[in-house]
């Protein structure tokens, strides 16, 4: 260890040394934040200790924390560059600020509450060799070891209806499939993946060059499947490798404001089908998606499950209430 280099205990189990950052990077991490001092410190230790012989910079969007993230960051990790904000810009926004301040050949997205293992950014290095692929992204595990599904199609309003209803697997052609599945089991990428979620998602700076970067109307949710449907029209590939994985604990920023979020969701998956699939899906889309909770809140009432129908009834309020913002946004509102 050199002289200059300190271990760092950030109050979990991880330790790391520090080493400056390079003039030039191979790869550019942008983590946004809000809120989540502890499993935030958690993530920028687990790129440094991961990093190996790749060049790294960091680059931490503060969205107004009030939790003493900013001054945290700055104690244990002097060498990050960091951009505060006065107000909760939303993730795609923030992600830009990063991207733009950025240097890196590619820039990696990855959310303040998940933490790099070993091996993960060679992977996704490994495929960048594809020089056509524009994005790429790795296995997501839980905490607890239980891996979680971030490959997906393209949304439509009768694939999220069937998804809904939980019949997906009697129905296993791709146009009724919301989520994509591996099922290459020779290979260890797979590049006909439709796109990822930006939990942790490498994109190629050339692909975000030609195709635009975040659309920063979508304030939390869809931005990541808006990105890469706009890659896939422009030629580039979203793959999957299968050697790299992340922990992700999910839904940390949203803590306490989970009937927000859940507003922000369906509001988010309106404004993607009416970029990409015009007004009628978005209509099929809100009917589809009432029609299939109502009826299983029915169910759930016949069976006795009252917390889950009140939790359905829930979903349901939260749809109106997407619609009606949707609607007056539409119309300039």
């Amino acid at each position: 260890m050199a002289a200059s280099d300190k271990n760092v205990d950030t109050g979990g189990t991880v330790k790391y040394v520090h080493q400056p950052m390079p003039d030039r990077a191979q790869i550019s991490v942008v983590v946004v934040s809000y809120n989540t001092k502890k499993l935030l410190l958690e993530c920028i230790a687990s790129v440094l200790e991961n990093r190996h012989a790749i060049r790294i910079e960091i680059i931490v969007v503060d969205n107004a924390s009030a939790d003493g993230s900013v001054d945290a960051l700055r104690q244990l990790f002097p060498e990050l560059s960091i951009i505060e904000n006065n107000s909760n810009r939303g993730f795609a926004a923030a992600c830009n600020q990063g991207i733009r301040e950025s240097t890196g050949e590619f820039v990696l997205l990855l959310n303040s509450d998940a933490r790099i293992r070993a091996g993960a950014l060679e992977a996704l290095i490994e495929c960048m060799s594809n020089k056509r692929c524009g994005a790429a992204g790795c296995k997501v595990t839980s905490e607890n070891g239980g891996e979680s599904t971030v490959t997906m199609n393209f949304l439509t309003a009768f694939n999220q209806a069937i998804e809904l209803s939980g019949i997906g697997k009697l129905m296993p052609w791709k146009a009724a499939q919301r989520t994509h599945l591996i099922d290459s089991p020779g290979e260890t990428i797979d590049c006909s993946v439709d796109w990822i979620e930006a939990s942790c998602l490498l994109v190629r700076r050339a692909a975000l060059d030609e195709t635009g970067l975040l659309d920063e109307r979508f304030f939390m949710y869809s931005e990541d499947e808006d990105l890469c449907f706009r890659l896939r029209a422009n030629g580039w590939q979203v793959c999957f490798t299968k050697s790299g994985s992340v922990v992700h604990i999910g839904g940390a920023s949203s803590a306490g404001n989970e009937e927000r979020m859940l507003v922000q969701f369906y509001l988010s998956q309106m404004r993607f089908l009416l970029k990409h699939r015009g007004t009628l899906s978005v209509e099929a889309y809100v009917l589809l998606s009432e029609a299939v909770l109502a009826l299983k809140r029915v169910f759930r009432i016949l069976i006795g499950a009252s917390a889950r129908a009140e939790s359905l009834a829930r979903r349901i309020e939260a749809l109106r209430h997407a619609e009606g913002l949707f609607e007056q946004l539409a119309h300039g509102g």
